[in-house]
């Protein structure tokens, strides 16, 4: 998100924040002889396992598309004084996995801020795409008659998707056999109107049917119809395509 003020939030308040958490830490722990209102430009980095990157004025190299206010003959420099507006706001360079949050001012007033919170997308975006190959290969068991398989692939591709989202997050489960603790975050993220019901219910019936699928376990829950594992599949990849949307390079040209 960019530009003063973006959607629902406060950009005095988003800048205020940066000051107060990283900015004026940044200031005293270096040692800086610099005043807020000398801080016209700033970049925070936060790297997902390691302490904010802060760089202020001249060293945060930012990105923008800016709208002149009179027209620049080829060839002469851009400078402050010219820019009328910004948008798209956005680090020049910056590690895949880290999420960032940055302003710049103009000196006639005005400016921009812009905030990016994912963190580890070139991870998410590998766990989406086998998520996307577990599916497919959910469908071709289905198609073939082979129930057990395909609860077990459509499983391990819903919680690819919903893995991938938790580490856009920074969110941590410890250990591989974290089956409770995703389908926990599935139904607090549908509940608080993210996606579908569908999403939660449809990856609890195919967990509680797994050591059935699997095993052939009498204790374990019976393999669900046919008809019924289209729609779970359905479901399955509705939730891959959200995350894929959630973990997508939002600076991205558009194909």
């Amino acid at each position: 998100m960019s530009e003063l003020d973006p959607p629902g939030l406060s950009a005095d308040a988003l800048i205020d924040q940066m000051f107060t958490l990283w900015i004026v830490p940044h200031i005293e722990a270096s040692n800086l002889d610099i005043t807020r209102d000398e801080v016209v430009q700033a970049l925070v980095v936060l790297h997902p396992n390691g302490a904010p990157e802060v760089t202020l004025n001249d060293q945060a190299e930012l990105l923008a598309t800016v709208q002149v206010r009179d027209a620049v003959a080829s060839g002469e420099p851009v400078t402050a004084e010219n820019v009328e507006h910004v948008s798209g706001l956005r680090p020049a360079e910056i590690e895949p996995n880290a999420g960032w949050t940055a302003f710049a001012f103009l000196p006639g007033g005005g400016g921009a801020v812009a905030f990016d919170f994912r963190y580890n997308r070139e991870r998410a975006v590998e766990l989406l795409k086998r998520a996307s190959e577990f599916i497919s290969t959910a469908r071709e068991t289905l198609a073939a008659g082979r129930l057990g398989p395909t609860v077990e692939t459509a499983l391990a591709a819903g919680e690819l998707a919903v893995t991938a989202m938790t580490s856009l997050q920074n969110v941590a489960h410890k250990g591989r056999n974290s089956h409770g603790a995703r389908q926990a975050w599935l139904n607090n993220y549908t509940h608080l109107g993210n996606g579908p019901q569908d999403w939660y219910q449809t990856m609890r019936r195919l967990l509680t049917a797994r050591p059935f699928a699997r095993y052939g376990d009498p204790d374990g829950s019976p393999l669900p119809a046919d008809s019924e594992l289209a729609d779970y599949l359905d479901h399955v990849e509705s939730l891959i395509q959200h995350a894929a949307r959630y973990a997508a390079d939002h600076d991205a040209p558009a194909s």
